[in-house]
């Protein structure tokens, strides 16, 4: 039999293109086909052979228009069968000895759908032709349950479809094809040893439970088989016959691995085969060596399930697939153009007007209220349209703007500092305390230089990601945390403090009566808050370097890098810190004059030993106040000598020390752009030397 021949049981009604109704039967009109009715027909017209049983359903040997309506309906279900003769000899294409099987459950199925159909007879068939293409499939699968190929074929095929429709653990496709390809070496040995009755079945339930365990619970019985037969030696193993039985007990184990499917090297051989086996275990002449290696080979064992390691994988393949895509654009085709700008949106630009600030206020407080004002108003108008220029550009090419957007936001944001603090940029006049200070800054002049700025700055930057995967890029940090400690928690100031904004604007936090160490606290927090995304990237320069990442070397530099950076970024008056220096460089008198007020003898003492601590003396008016007590509120300065103001300043914080006269300062951008700077120095140099330590080995 070399295909589907078809089906023939209900015969034929059509003669010369000509179909036979029920009145070419009826000779004598009488309603009704008798037996001799029918013969004459069928012989006359040449037709098949079909007894009249087949057709008369009440047996009472006569045809009714009913049962001739149902037999025309029949025939037309046949013929719909056998529009599949091409399909039906293709699936079972060298399985020939299953057609009958197929040829009769079709048969059947014919016969049982006109049985149970209960609508209008008349479309019947019809509906049949629209049931049988799925009806055809699952009597394929059931004809074809026990036979190995078709089963395999089956079961792979219903798990890739569960794989990719399931709601809860719906997958990308590659990623499916991936697994039932891993699925398909693990049916083939199923197969060789399978003595059941139900292959379909139990070849399912196979594979579903390969699929949901790890390497480590595929071993576990070897494994532990292992560990108990080595520790039987005691504590040294003997080189001679214990060593040759050791042998043994490890074969045991990795021919274990080898049926399990589960890939384990050892002496620097990768265990594939029965020959690597050997080969692996005759590298070992010493009996300890070989059970740690062994030891070593169990503990290393993947923890995760083969449908997880699998989807990890294609996941990182998928990542790496865009990380390529992604490199391939110069950093200079990220370019914006500054002649595409609506630059009508941006106020003061065409008017050529500046920004100024006019009060009593430090020159430096004047800067940072302009620089609020300026960030604010490019915020809400320029920001926009440079982001979306580089939006359509990568969209145009395929990627999605998501892969810059944080790169893109740290590079606005230093640009915008760079910027407004380059020389000549803010014009400011500030002459004492006592004369109101102007500051201000041309808008258009800014908006020029800051897209040029911010297209060099993200130039370099996409450059230098693109360089390597191999080193410490943070120029992608997501700083949208700054502001949250490690455990994503709110960090509170006394202040309510933007913390973020701060950083973005570069513009300082400043409290006052709250002690010069105030934002200590604060800036670790801030730099706890960064951690977990440190030892991500720390993590994954190690894996791209080879080097295996280890942890307390991590956290030594991390805090190292931490208090370097808070060190440098905070600042205050009475600061202990500070104080000690100029204290130090010793002092050699004041001449002041005042009121009298009250100053404790413990106030004045303190002030006498900071000074005579810093190597100097207290002379003239001044000790003569100090030992009768003067508010130093109340002493104007009258007259300076060397080493004064060291001495007033001194004298103050001991009087004041962190008291409501003191402030606290921290430079949110050079606490962060520090640490970061720091840390991946350190990190960097530490992974570079281990490089050349593993290399050195070698």
């Amino acid at each position: 039999m070399s295909g589907f021949s078809g089906i023939n049981q209900f015969g034929s009604l059509t003669v010369n293109g000509q179909k036979l109704r029920f009145e070419d039967f009826d000779k004598d009109k009488n309603g009704e086909i008798s037996k001799e009715e029918y013969d004459s027909v069928l012989k006359e017209m040449q037709l098949d052979s079909v007894e009249l049983s087949g057709v008369d359903k009440n047996r009472d040997n006569v045809v009714s228009e009913d049962e001739f309506a149902i037999w025309e309906q029949k025939i037309q279900m046949q013929d719909a069968v056998n529009g599949m003769a091409g399909t039906i000899s293709r699936d079972f294409a060298g399985k020939t000895q299953y057609l009958p099987n197929i040829t009769t459950a079709l048969k059947d199925y014919i016969e049982d759908f006109a049985k149970n159909y209960t609508d209008d007879v008349s479309k019947m068939a019809e509906d049949f032709k629209t049931a049988l293409p799925a009806k055809y499939n699952q009597l394929k699968a059931s004809v074809l349950s026990n036979d190995p190929d078709s089963a395999k074929s089956q079961v792979l095929d219903d798990i890739y479809t569960e794989l990719t429709t399931d709601a809860k653990s719906k997958m990308p496709e590659a990623t499916a094809k991936r697994i039932a390809k891993e699925l398909e070496a693990e049916a083939n040995k199923f197969l060789k040893t399978y003595k059941g009755a139900n292959l379909y079945t139990d070849l399912k339930s196979h594979l579903e439970a390969f699929m949901a365990k790890s390497d480590a619970e595929k071993l576990k019985n070897a494994a532990a088989e292992f560990k108990a037969n080595a520790n039987t030696f005691g504590a040294m193993i003997d080189n001679g016959s214990e060593l040759k039985q050791l042998k043994e007990y490890a074969k045991e184990f990795l021919t274990a691995a080898l049926n399990a499917g589960v890939t384990i090297k050892l002496g620097g051989v990768t265990i594939k085969t029965t020959n690597a086996i050997t080969t692996a275990l005759n590298k070992f002449t010493d009996g300890d060596e070989l059970k740690s290696a062994i030891e070593e080979a169990i503990a290393g064992l993947d923890t995760g399930t083969l449908k997880e390691k699998l989807v990890l994988e294609e996941e990182t393949k998928a990542i790496e697939a865009e990380n390529k895509k992604f490199t391939t654009i110069k950093g200079s085709e990220y370019s914006v153009d500054a002649s595409t700008i609506n630059l009508k949106n941006i106020p003061g630009y065409f008017e050529g007007s500046d920004i100024s600030i006019k009060k009593k206020k430090k020159t430096a407080e004047l800067k940072d209220n302009i620089k609020q004002q300026l960030f604010d108003r490019l915020e809400s108008t320029l920001k926009p349209q440079m982001k979306e220029q580089i939006r359509q550009m990568l969209e145009a090419k395929g990627i999605p703007f998501d892969k810059i957007e944080q790169v893109f936001e740290n590079i606005y944001n230093s640009s915008f500092v760079e910027t407004f603090d380059a020389d000549g940029m803010v014009s400011s006049k500030h002459r004492t305390a006592f004369r109101k200070g102007t500051a201000s800054v041309n808008v258009k002049q800014f908006v020029d230089q800051f897209i040029t700025t911010f297209n060099t700055n993200i130039a370099a930057a996409i450059d230098k990601m693109n360089a390597s995967d191999k080193d410490f890029d943070t120029v992608d940090m997501n700083m949208s945390v700054l502001g949250k400690d490690e455990n994503g928690n709110t960090i509170e100031t006394a202040n309510n403090d933007d913390i973020l904004r701060s950083y973005q604007t570069g513009k300082p936090l400043t409290t006052k009566k709250h002690g010069a160490d105030y934002y200590v606290k604060i800036a670790e927090q801030i730099i706890d808050g960064l951690k977990a995304q440190m030892m991500a990237k720390a993590k994954a320069m190690c894996t791209a370097n080879g080097v295996k990442f280890d942890v307390s070397k991590f956290n030594a530099m991390f805090d190292n890098a931490k208090g370097l950076a808070v060190s440098s970024a905070v600042t205050g008056s009475g600061r202990q810190s500070a104080n000690t220096g100029v204290i130090a460089g010793g002092t050699t008198g004041v001449a002041v004059g005042g009121t009298t007020a009250g100053v404790s003898a413990a106030a004045a003492s303190s002030i006498a030993a900071t000074i005579a601590a810093g190597g100097g003396e207290i002379t003239g008016v001044a000790a003569t106040l100090l030992g009768t007590g003067l508010s130093a509120s109340a002493i104007p300065v009258v007259g300076w000598v060397a080493g004064g103001a060291a001495v007033v300043a001194a004298g103050l914080m001991a009087i004041f020390g962190r008291g409501h006269h003191s402030s606290s300062t921290l430079d949110t951008r050079a606490l962060v752009d520090g640490f970061t700077q720091q840390f991946s120095e350190s990190f960097s140099n530490w992974v570079d030397a281990e490089k050349a330590e593993a290399k050195n080995k070698k």
